[in-house]
């Protein structure tokens, strides 16, 4: 790689970076609506339903003692949880079942 080459990449990458700031930067966005006006009635993630959901999946029968828990979107929070336990094992499963086949796992 000669200098001038490497000088051409250290330039391009310059204006390449400043004109990406500039485009962020230059597009203002109204937070002022989006802080005042919430939706008192839309589904909330609670983030502690979610971990619970997450972590009690292979428990499935027992856990489901958890849905008599009457705290506000917890059992939305909960189901969300078990649907994404779900697909981790599904990827899980899928991702072993592709490493065994392809014998690289010595």
């Amino acid at each position: 790689m000669t200098l001038k080459n490497f000088n051409i990449k250290r330039v391009l990458f310059f204006l390449f970076g400043c004109l990406s700031i500039s485009l962020f930067a230059s597009f203002p966005v109204e937070t002022k609506t989006l802080l005042t006006d919430p939706d008192p009635e839309k589904f909330k993630l609670d983030a502690w339903g979610y971990i619970i959901g997450i972590l009690t999946f292979l428990m499935l029968p027992y856990s489901l003692l958890l849905l008599f828990v009457r705290k506000k979107n917890f059992r939305g929070s909960l189901a969300w949880g078990w649907f994404t336990s779900l697909i981790l094992l599904i990827a899980a499963i899928v991702a072993s079942l592709y490493i065994f086949a392809e014998g690289s796992f010595m």
